[in-house]
């Protein structure tokens, strides 16, 4: 099946999705950011993974999900946004596309080898709008906070307090609360008088949150 088919049959299984999201999945495709994979793999509608080395563990996510919490988040043009798990940076760009040359995406990841790799891809694309650092980032960048937007791409039992302090008041943010059910939790939340409340929570399944112990990132982007 040639990558026309392939892409038109994961639009169709993704839907429904607005213009815009269908826009930056056409502009950033998923082939580029797992270059180890074959055409059909890439577009296969699961998981694949990129790296299985202890401690750490990370996957590219289920393609259709990840359009899907895109539509969770409710980017716009110009918006900040902190992600935490840049895994392959495809998620990464596709933020990117949606919140526009005025927006910015701030993206990291605490394997050191997937953030120079997700770097690399990023630069061979020219995405301008993206800085991505190696580092644990459960508490947030406060050097580029506030943020509009916010997500997890890993899940924990515990709730980022910090990242959230650095979400501007009326922000969006996605976390995947592992919840011991024997599933994972998506959490859209909205920051409301400070306080975080649960607009919608979807069943899911993440690598879980790896912290370092040394120190918490990086001076600088990659």
């Amino acid at each position: 099946m040639d990558l026309q088919s392939l892409q038109k049959n994961l639009i169709k299984k993704s839907q429904p999705l607005s213009s815009k999201i269908e826009e930056a999945f056409y502009k950033y495709p998923r082939h580029e950011f797992v270059p180890e994979y074959s055409l059909t793999e890439a577009y296969l509608d699961r998981p694949l993974p990129l790296w299985d080395k202890p401690p750490y563990a990370s996957t590219i996510s289920q393609p259709s999900f990840v359009l899907r919490i895109l539509e969770y988040l409710k980017l716009e043009e110009g918006q900040k946004v902190f992600e935490l798990g840049t895994g392959s940076g495809w998620n990464t760009a596709l933020m990117a596309h949606l919140v526009g040359d005025k927006g910015h995406v701030v993206s990291v990841e605490v394997i050191p080898e997937l953030a120079q790799r997700a770097e690399n891809i990023v630069k061979k694309l020219k995405i301008k709008n993206i800085k991505i650092f190696a580092g644990d980032g459960f508490e947030g960048y406060q050097p580029e906070a506030p943020y509009d937007r916010a997500i997890f791409t890993a899940g924990s039992t515990e709730f980022p307090e910090k990242l959230f302090d650095q979400l501007k008041e009326g922000g969006r943010m996605v976390f995947v609360h592992e919840a011991h059910f024997g599933y994972d939790l998506l959490e859209v939340i909205e920051k409301i008088d400070g306080k975080p409340v649960i607009q919608e929570t979807v069943p899911c399944s993440f690598v879980s949150v790896v912290r370092k112990k040394e120190s918490r990132l990086n001076n600088g982007t990659l």
